[in-house]
């Protein structure tokens, strides 16, 4: 059989859709006779579209991140209509002939836009066309009939996507892919030294995403002032939030901005403080750290976390004065903590890229027999 095109595509819109594509791409090329493509085309083509998509949600998010829960519990239709006034024909003649002359033997979309669009042109395409769900619950906007399979991260996901329509046999419970690096258990001590922190005190990691939403700077400024705490923040690509949270750090805290070891931070962390995004929550609970969630939001994260909650792996805060009291009384309470840490590991999906792959690739070989 001749190498096997696997063509990825992810959208600009937060940064876990992209990671999820490169831990894809990572597992595809340990394959021989794979030859993988992590492409941005709507970006790339149309990048105004793109920033604007981008500013909108963003400021949707800072200004009136209600609209943007509203908008998530939208029926599929609407939302697809609303697109494509904004869009036009001309996007999707792209992505079809993008596609058509790349001629992968598979498409895999980690974002609802491009896995929307590519199912209106799938007529044309006679190529599998499967969709990486991101989060801990399905929205509408995924379900295409046109689309030949979707893995998802649960298997409660499973069944609300067999009420929406979907047949088990599109359905396939993997994970949500992440980087290998998860996987790979370390000593919790030797990390932290090799970060650069001490042993004997408690490790407090605070993320707000790939993005840095999320009221942090009010969060580190609550639970800096227990000296006996160290805590690091990760601000990722947002600049703005790491030059503020640098301008009121403590000595006990610790400031960066985007960072390729974040494995190695939720290694050496007791607890989490973070927003519910979905790739986040998913190598905390590989890393089996428990967290404590804040500033959700509206829409995905708010129904992440109801996952989180039901699954009862994570403690949620919602007046982020008593951040301190909750980070200290869970710490406190080892049993606590270790049933968390307990529960994590029972649901815990691993090396979900891997399996990924390998359904993917077999299903290629399978239709390459049948012809």
């Amino acid at each position: 059989m001749d190498k096997i095109k696997i063509l990825i595509l992810y959208e600009d819109i937060g940064t876990g859709h992209k990671r999820t594509a490169m831990a894809l791409k990572k597992a595809f090329e340990k394959r021989d006779n794979v030859e993988v493509f992590v492409e941005n085309p709507l970006g790339e083509k149309f990048p105004s579209l793109s920033y604007l998509t981008t500013r909108i949600y963003l400021k949707t998010l800072k200004l009136t991140p209600e609209l943007w829960g509203y908008l998530y519990e939208m029926e599929r239709d609407k939302i697809e209509r609303r697109i494509n006034k904004l869009i036009g024909i001309s996007v999707y003649t792209f992505i079809k002939d993008y596609v058509l002359n790349l001629k992968p033997d598979a498409v895999i979309c980690t974002h609802p836009f491009s896995c929307s669009i590519l199912s209106h042109v799938k007529r044309d395409l006679n190529i599998p066309i499967y969709a990486i769900l991101t989060d801990y619950d399905v929205h509408a906007y995924w379900i295409h009939h046109q689309i030949d399979g979707y893995f998802v991260g649960s298997s409660e996901m499973k069944n609300q996507m067999n009420l929406m329509g979907v047949s088990d046999d599109k359905i396939y419970v993997t994970g949500i892919p992440i980087d290998e690096e998860f996987y790979v258990k370390k000593d919790k001590f030797e990390v932290r030294q090799k970060l650069g922190f001490v042993v004997d005190k408690p490790f407090i990691l605070v993320m707000g995403g790939g993005l840095g939403l999320g009221n942090i700077k009010k969060a580190v400024n609550v639970i800096q002032s227990h000296k006996d705490l160290q805590i690091a923040v990760i601000c990722g690509l947002n600049k703005n939030l790491k030059a503020k949270i640098e301008e009121i750090a403590d000595d006990n805290v610790s400031v960066y901005g985007h960072v390729d070891n974040v494995h190695e931070f939720m290694e050496a962390a007791d607890v989490l403080v973070t927003k519910s995004g979905g790739l986040t929550v998913t190598e905390a609970i590989t890393k089996k750290l428990p967290m404590i969630i804040f500033d959700p939001i509206p829409g995905q994260e708010e129904r992440n976390l109801e996952y989180l909650l039901k699954k009862r792996i994570a403690l949620r805060i919602k007046d982020i004065e008593k951040l301190d009291k909750k980070i200290i009384d869970l710490l406190g309470d080892s049993k606590k903590l270790n049933e968390m840490k307990e529960r994590m590991g029972e649901i815990g999906i691993y090396h979900s890229a891997d399996k990924v792959c390998y359904i993917v690739i077999n299903n290629i070989k399978k239709d390459a027999i049948r012809v």
